[in-house]
């Protein structure tokens, strides 16, 4: 308890005895001053006010676009401005192994995309089977190959065995697997051609340049 003390004590002092509050100025001249963009991640509130329907001479950053009252509510952030989203998917009955293309309806063009979290659930048919009802030898062993690829605008999802199949045209599986979207307000592309590189049959190489732009 002792060290918390030590490090909240400062704090609580500099709230107490400033007039104004700073973020990258020394000088701030209102009660709170930032120099640079700021982002919020919840709805932002202010004091009840008195609002006439019309922007003047409310200083505030945003204005309801039908001139309502807008209650001292700013802005509440919505999904396209959110960095980072973690959607969680649940695929059930899928036929054999093969989920071939799954449209999740998220535009290509605001977001990119990445699978994590995946876990491949066998139905009782295939379980009651050896290795899950899917062909196997001791040559041959199978793996998933998970896949998001773009069309006509939007993300689409590729999952299963590239090389075998279930046993029985009866087998199911389920599919669970979180969708990370990324929004592309928060990043830039660099190059929408791909930078291919020859290593000449080596196994360790140089790219000569960073990318440009960075």
């Amino acid at each position: 308890m002792k060290n918390y003390f030590n490090i909240l004590l400062p704090m609580v002092s500099g709230f107490l005895f400033s007039q104004n509050v700073g973020i990258r100025t020394t000088s701030p001249t209102e009660k709170f001053d930032v120099n640079g963009s700021v982002a919020i991640g919840t709805s932002v509130y202010l004091d009840p006010n008195t609002y006439t329907a019309n922007p003047n001479g409310f200083d505030v950053i945003a204005v309801d676009p039908q001139s309502s009252v807008v209650n001292g509510k700013v802005m509440k952030v919505e999904t396209l401005y959110t960095p980072i989203i973690i959607q969680p998917y649940s695929i059930n009955n899928i036929y054999r192994d093969d989920l071939n293309n799954l449209d999740l309806q998220i535009s290509s063009e605001k977001y990119m995309v990445a699978i994590t979290n995946f876990e491949a659930i066998p139905s009782s048919t295939n379980s009651s089977q050896p290795n899950n009802g899917v062909y196997s030898t001791s040559d041959v062993k199978g793996h998933f190959v998970i896949r998001a690829f773009e069309s006509d605008g939007t993300w689409r999802i590729n999952i299963g065995y590239p090389t075998l199949n279930t046993q029985y045209t009866s087998g199911r599986y389920t599919y669970n697997f979180d969708v990370i979207l990324l929004s592309k307000r928060f990043f830039k592309v660099l190059n929408q051609s791909v930078t291919t590189y020859n290593l000449r049959g080596d196994v360790i190489g140089d790219a000569g340049v960073a990318p440009s732009g960075i």
